[in-house]
């Protein structure tokens, strides 16, 4: 009996020396509209953020991301639409190939949407495409996702009929990983108040699944303002490109407190138990003197609530927490 336990103690050693756990405290690194994948071949998980150039970590962690600017995967080109600063870039696997979809600047300060791909998210990626014309107006913020066995997109872009700064979701089917089908419709527009802080935007969506159910988290008002905040679609069945069947929760299920204001544009990722966390990010609250302008941001993670199969939060906190990750 002795030696049966002994074995089923070292079988439970073994285990659990395949997992470890990450003491962390928000904010883990500074950086801006993170995209954050698990790893669908091993431990780990990759890190994908804009500026100057495109770059791509890896951790075992999503604990340990540094942001350290040490592997540029993709450099813009001068002279071109695609001339400058690479904004909210997100990694996605599909069929067995990476792709990074990425808004970058024009000598105007147009930004396009784009795509780029590879075999390793580690390595440089190439075959850039740009993903449509929108008449000299900003889309950025794209991502992609599968439902029922098609592809589809949700971006932001300005919008023309607005007299003031605005952005709206666009919504539509994709034809392939680097081609957007012709129809494309309003899905959102900022209407609640919650969604007009600053500027009248909403953008940075995300699709989140669970259950066989369908949701987008997005982001609204302007990511230079304090309230800046987390909203939710709810997809309530029937035609998925039919925005009258996307129900719009009238609250946002994550809003900045404290020391930790405008908590936005979050990417979904999973940990070892398959428990589903926020990856998003934050600024510092703003002062009398930098009102409303850009200022450093942080990223910080959070572990979705699921009440009724319903996503939400915990209010937001900087003290410790855990992170359980496959080694």
């Amino acid at each position: 009996m002795k030696y049966i336990i002994a074995l089923l103690l070292l079988a439970l050693s073994a285990a659990q020396a395949d997992y470890g756990v990450a003491k962390f405290v928000n904010p883990i690194c500074e950086g801006a509209d993170p995209s954050v994948v698990k790893n669908p071949d091993g431990p780990g998980y990759y890190y994908v953020y804009g500026g100057d150039k495109l770059w791509v970590e890896f951790a075992l962690s999503p604990a340990d991301f540094k942001g350290d600017r040490k592997n540029a995967v993709f450099s813009t080109i001068p002279g071109t639409i695609c001339d400058h600063h690479v904004c909210a870039p997100e990694l996605h696997r599909i069929k067995d190939k990476w792709y990074v979809y990425f808004g970058a600047a024009d000598e105007n300060n147009v930004y396009n949407m784009f795509v780029v791909s590879g075999d390793d998210p580690t390595r440089p990626f190439g075959n850039l495409k740009c993903m449509g014309n929108y008449g000299g107006c900003t889309a950025v913020d794209q991502t992609v996702f599968e439902y029922k066995g098609k592809l589809y997109t949700c971006y932001s872009v300005r919008d023309p009929e607005k007299p003031t700064y605005s952005q709206k979701l666009m919504f539509a089917e994709m034809a392939s990983p680097w081609e957007i089908k012709d129809k494309r419709v309003d899905f959102v527009t900022a209407e609640l108040d919650w969604e007009k802080s600053g500027w009248e935007i909403v953008e940075g969506p995300y699709a989140l699944q669970r259950k066989g159910k369908l949701y987008i988290v997005y982001s609204g008002s302007g990511a230079q303002d304090d309230g800046y905040c987390l909203g939710v679609l709810t997809f309530k069945g029937g035609d998925i490109m039919n925005p009258a069947n996307w129900e719009k929760r009238s609250t946002p299920i994550l809003k900045g407190q404290g020391n930790m204001m405008a908590t936005g544009h979050a990417t979904f990722i999973k940990d070892a138990d398959g428990n589903d966390w926020a990856v998003y990010h934050m600024n510092r609250p703003h002062t009398a003197e930098n009102m409303r302008t850009w200022i450093p941001r942080y990223v910080c993670m959070q572990q979705v609530v699921w009440i009724d199969d319903f996503p939400t939060f915990s209010p937001v906190v900087e003290k410790p927490k855990y992170f359980k990750y496959e080694k």
